[in-house]
C-alpha cells in the first residue's frame, strides 16, 4: 500500500512539472500557423479534379494564333488585334479561373503563374480595345505605322511592361526548375518572348522598322515554341486524366532539388 502511495505521489509530482502554457517565438508561431500550405491536398484534388489542363488549353489556343500573327504568316498583322476576344475569354478568363482553383487546392506556384499571366492577357487586350483609347495621349508623336501602332512614344513606354514581364518570367523559370523540364522550357521561351518584344518596340519607336520587325518575328517564333510545349504538356495531363495507357515524359526535376526542411 505504501508503494502505491509513493508511486501516486511520484506521478503527481511529474504532472505538476508539466507547464500549463507554452510560449512560442514569433518565428515558431509563423511556421506553425501562418505559413501557407505547400502541398496539394490529394483527397480534395480527387473530388474537384486537376484544373491545370484548363489553363493550358486557354494558353495554347491563345498563344498559337498570336505567335503566327507576330511572325506575319499568310500576311497576318496587327500584333493580335484580331484576337482580342480569344485573348480575353480564352487566355485571361480561363487562366484566372484556374488560378482560383489552384489556390483552393493549395498549389501556390501554379496559382501565381496562371493568375499573373491571365491578368497580363486582360491588360494586353484592354490596351488594344479601341474604347480604352490607351494610345490617344501619344497620338501627336506619330513616327511609325508598323503593326497598327502609330505612336513612337507609346511603343517606347509600353515596352517597359514587357521588360517587367520578362523579369517575372525569369523568376518563374527559376521556380520551374523544381518541377519538370517542359515547364522550365515554357518559361524560358516566354522569357525570350518578352525580351524580344521589348527590344522590338523600342526599335520601332526609334524608327528602325527593319530591326524592330525582326525582333517581333523572333518573339513570335519563341511564343510558337512555348505553345507547342504547352500542347505537349496538355496532352500529357489529359492522357493521365482519362487513364490512357500512354505516359508522355515531362522530365521530372524534383529529384535534383531536394525540398528544404522547415
Amino acid at each position: 500500500m505504501a508503494t502505491e502511495i509513493s508511486n501516486g505521489e511520484a506521478k503527481g509530482h511529474r504532472l505538476s512539472t508539466i507547464p500549463s502554457s507554452i510560449t512560442l517565438s514569433a518565428e515558431q508561431f509563423e511556421k506553425l500557423y501562418l505559413s501557407p500550405m505547400m502541398r496539394q491536398q490529394p483527397s480534395l484534388a480527387r473530388k474537384v479534379g486537376n484544373p491545370t489542363p484548363l489553363a493550358l488549353g486557354g494558353f495554347v489556343i491563345t498563344t498559337t494564333p498570336l505567335s503566327c500573327c507576330l511572325m506575319a504568316w499568310r500576311g497576318s498583322s496587327g500584333n493580335g488585334i484580331a484576337f482580342i476576344g480569344p485573348i480575353i475569354f480564352l487566355g485571361g478568363l480561363l487562366l484566372l479561373i484556374t488560378s482560383i482553383l489552384e489556390f483552393v487546392l493549395g498549389n501556390t506556384f501554379p496559382c501565381v503563374v496562371f493568375g499573373t499571366i491571365g491578368g497580363f492577357w486582360f491588360a494586353f487586350a484592354a490596351t488594344m480595345i479601341p474604347s480604352f483609347n490607351a494610345a490617344a495621349p501619344y497620338s501627336s508623336s506619330t513616327t511609325s505605322t508598323t503593326a497598327g501602332l502609330t505612336s513612337a512614344s507609346f511603343m517606347n513606354t509600353y515596352a517597359f511592361l514587357f521588360i517587367t514581364m520578362a523579369v517575372l518570367m525569369l523568376i518563374f523559370l527559376l521556380c520551374a526548375t523544381r518541377t519538370n523540364v517542359v515547364y522550365t522550357l515554357i518559361f524560358l521561351s516566354l522569357l525570350l518572348v518578352f525580351l524580344l518584344l521589348s527590344a522590338g518596340y523600342w526599335r520601332l519607336g526609334e524608327g528602325n522598322d527593319a530591326v524592330g520587325d525582326r525582333c517581333i518575328k523572333g518573339a513570335g517564333a519563341s511564343l510558337f515554341v512555348a505553345s507547342l510545349l504547352g500542347f505537349y504538356l496538355l496532352i500529357a495531363q489529359l492522357f493521365d486524366a482519362v487513364g490512357l495507357p500512354i505516359t508522355l515524359p515531362v522530365g521530372d526535376m524534383e529529384r535534383f532539388w531536394p525540398r528544404s526542411q522547415k
